[in-house]
């Protein structure tokens, strides 16, 4: 728990207020240990499928069938957030994350594993994930004070980008060691921690929807959009965040191999470098927004993380392209963070969680699909120059929405 005198002279607002709060604390704490095993599973798997087809084009076929679920049930799983409570949602998802972890741990142990079946069982947790993560971003704001969701959501930045400091650094050590089934066994492993949390918790019964045809919520969701273009502002920015500017995360152990020519241990590295600069910018993101406003922050965050992504393709050692993952990490998540608390206080508290189903899907779906052409792309020209070709046009972009988004606080 903060102590008071850590309270930002400026935002006034402590970065960590929000763990005064039990429920949040529960499942912050949760999800550090999930993620960290989550984070796990995705350099495992990443390593995975490099090993099997060592092609940068498969990870990105990867990305592309995690995609698909997500872009086509994420609705649908906002849509339920709202109309069930959140927190059975959440363990009835966990569980079933838990068991398809499982799965891909005797696959690849027992030595049977193959690149269909983990595209399927990919898939499948992706599908899963479209009901969890709406569930858990929209639970967020029910669970803090109105003024403390921005370090709220900065918060839960940190239990998944920061558990990437642990995670891939553990999971090179162990694929190193064991190989890539200790990861899958370790994930399985870590969600005993979320359902623990979540077991724990006492919620208040949620404002739900009311007895209406779920048609009828999803069609409200999209009406929403309609009616507030600058919820459609605040999305098209993170998708185009997403799509030209994250795909690095997929394509790392490609470029780790290629580029830098380095193995399983210093990927581990690589994959924790941007959950270093998460935890640094938790502490950061609360009095940039109270000095530039949050719309300001997106758009001058965007901004510079393209131009970190487009140097970032032409780093050649180790000690640089770590830098640079830092710095990217603290641009990335000031982004996504600004857009996430965006999107939820200007979204009324019945419907915020098909607007998180919105928000999941142009955050991961335009990661997963953008690193598709990258891989693509990267097959033709290589990894790097494909990655930087994305921060380049990430820029443009972020100039073109800049003055539009300074309008808001």
């Amino acid at each position: 728990m903060a102590d008071e005198s850590t309270v930002d002279a400026r935002s006034g607002v402590s970065p960590f207020a929000p763990l005064r709060h039990r429920n949040f604390r529960l499942l912050w704490t949760g999800l550090i240990v999930s993620n960290t095993g989550s984070w796990m599973q995705f350099v495992a798997l990443g390593y995975l499928v490099d090993r099997l087809t060592q092609s940068p084009l498969y990870l990105g076929v990867l990305a592309a069938t995690q995609a698909i679920p997500r872009i086509l049930f994420s609705m649908l799983g906002g849509a339920m957030a709202d109309r069930i409570d959140r927190r059975r949602l959440l363990l009835i998802t966990n569980l079933f994350l838990m068991t398809t972890a499982t799965l891909l741990a005797v696959l690849t142990i027992t030595g049977r594993i193959r690149i269909w079946q983990v595209l399927v069982i990919a898939a499948v947790s992706s599908l899963v994930q479209s009901f969890d993560m709406p569930a858990r971003h929209s639970m967020v704001p029910s669970l803090v004070d109105e003024h403390e969701v921005l370090s709220a959501v900065s918060l839960n930045s940190v239990a998944f980008n920061g558990a990437g400091v642990f995670g891939p650094s553990i999971a090179g050590l162990v694929i190193a060691a064991i190989g890539e089934g200790g990861c899958f066994v370790l994930n399985a492993a870590s969600y005993l921690g979320t359902l623990g949390a979540l077991s724990r918790m006492v919620i208040p019964r949620q404002e739900t929807v009311g007895r209406v045809r779920l048609s009828e919520d999803l069609r409200e969701g999209v009406r929403l959009l309609r009616e507030h273009r600058h919820l459609v502002l605040f999305l098209g920015t993170v998708a185009a965040l997403s799509f030209f500017g994250r795909p690095y995360v997929r394509m790392m152990p490609t470029f780790a191999r290629e580029v830098l020519g380095v193995g399983a241990t210093s990927l581990g590295l690589l994959q924790s470098a941007p959950g270093v600069g998460t935890i640094v910018s938790v502490m950061l993101v609360g009095r940039a927004s109270a000095s530039r406003g949050k719309g300001s922050l997106l758009g001058a965050a965007m901004l510079v993380y393209g131009l970190l992504v487009a140097v970032f393709g032409f780093a050649r050692s180790l000690p640089l392209a770590l830098g640079l993952l830092v710095l990217m990490g603290m641009m990335q998540t000031m982004a996504l963070a600004s857009a996430n608390t965006l999107v939820q206080l200007n979204t009324p508290p019945h419907a915020r969680g098909r607007l998180m189903g919105f928000y999941s899907m142009v955050a991961f779906g335009g990661l997963a699909l953008g690193s598709l052409p990258v891989g693509a792309a990267g097959d033709a020209i290589g990894v790097g120059p494909a990655l930087s070709a994305g921060g380049v046009i990430l820029m443009v972009i972020a100039g073109l929405l800049i003055p539009r988004l300074r309008a808001f606080q």
